[in-house]
């Protein structure tokens, strides 16, 4: 485990998947669906189909900013209403924001109900 720790530290892709998953061995235990969010190489997030040129500009529908997986779940305005019902929930117990590892870990299943909305981008953007 601690080998397979080391190589998930040292490789540089998985960025977005790295700021929910820090421990290589809480990942393996937990019993989880991957999200829309974090599993943003399902091209629904138009900052990455704007990586690969599959689109002409990663520029969120909401006119706030290019979308990106940081700017749904912070700021897309799409999503507000959503989003608030996320950080009610997050902030019964932690201030928002909170980290995504800790969002992940404590937070799964208001976190999977908020990604479920995705779809709302996805309509848009198509």
């Amino acid at each position: 485990m601690e080998k397979w720790q080391r190589e998930w530290e040292k490789k540089n892709k998985g960025g977005i998947k790295k700021e929910y998953f820090l421990e290589v061995r809480e990942r393996v235990h937990m019993k989880i669906n991957l999200t829309k969010l974090h599993n943003h190489s399902h091209g629904i997030i138009k900052s990455y189909l704007h990586r690969f040129k599959i689109i002409d500009t990663p520029n969120c529908p909401c006119g706030n900013g290019n979308q990106t997986s940081e700017h749904i779940l912070l700021e897309c305005a799409i999503l507000q209403e959503d989003r608030e019902r996320l950080i009610a929930e997050v902030a019964k117990t932690d201030d928002w924001p909170i980290s995504k590892d800790m969002l992940f870990k404590k937070y799964y299943k208001a976190f999977a109900k908020f990604t479920k909305k995705l779809d709302k981008i996805k309509e848009i953007n198509t």
